[in-house]
């Protein structure tokens, strides 16, 4: 992507996180996401096809750092990787908190965050698997083993989701390492971050 692109992209992901910690995404219009941009709606569009799309792709490009920073070091202990790569994800929602908080709402609809985390953590538990570093549930009889796998990265990502939405309603919320902490609690004995 050019300079110029890359620079509008920036510009979009900075103002759709802005507008979106101020008040509900659904309630955002391209064209105020274009003007707090300082960008025309066509450049808008070259990017994203909706304000809800922008967002997840700007929430996703800072997550998609964290994942590369995990997975760039593969003679780290996974486990140990895991946990500073799940405080990361939490002090990426803190930074973001009224976002994933309406996001993450029981109320928000086909258009919520939660799909978008899920899917993310999904994508990292794939390229972890990628590269040998997980410990995967015994084999279920009469289950394909890429079935239990996938089975498996689902279910520790829904959970993980679950256990942030808890973290996020709490009105006086632990830290991150507390998290952490109950996350390594949480995950199934066989998970690589045990």
């Amino acid at each position: 992507m050019d300079a110029r692109l890359l620079r509008s992209r920036q510009r979009l992901h900075d103002a759709v996180l802005e507008l979106a910690a101020a008040g509900p995404v659904d309630a955002l219009s391209v064209t105020q996401v274009a003007r707090a941009a300082g960008v025309h709606r066509s450049t808008f569009y070259e990017h994203a096809t909706s304000v809800d799309e922008l967002l997840r792709a700007a929430l996703s490009a800072e997550l998609d750092v964290l994942r590369a920073g995990l997975l760039a070091h593969p003679d780290r202990p996974t486990g140990e990787a895991m946990e500073a790569v799940t405080g990361g994800v939490l002090e990426h929602v803190a930074r973001h908190v009224e976002v994933y908080r309406r996001g993450l709402a029981a109320d928000a609809g086909a258009g919520s965050l939660h799909a978008m985390l899920a899917e993310h953590f999904v994508g990292t538990v794939r390229a972890l698997d990628a590269q040998g570093r997980l410990t995967w549930p015994p084999p279920v009889a009469d289950a394909p083993a890429a079935l239990v796998h996938d089975t498996a990265a689902r279910f520790v990502a829904a959970g993980t989701v679950g256990a942030i939405q808890a973290w996020l309603a709490d009105p006086d919320p632990p830290g991150a390492a507390t998290f952490v902490e109950l996350h390594r609690t949480l995950v199934p004995r066989w998970w690589g971050a045990t």
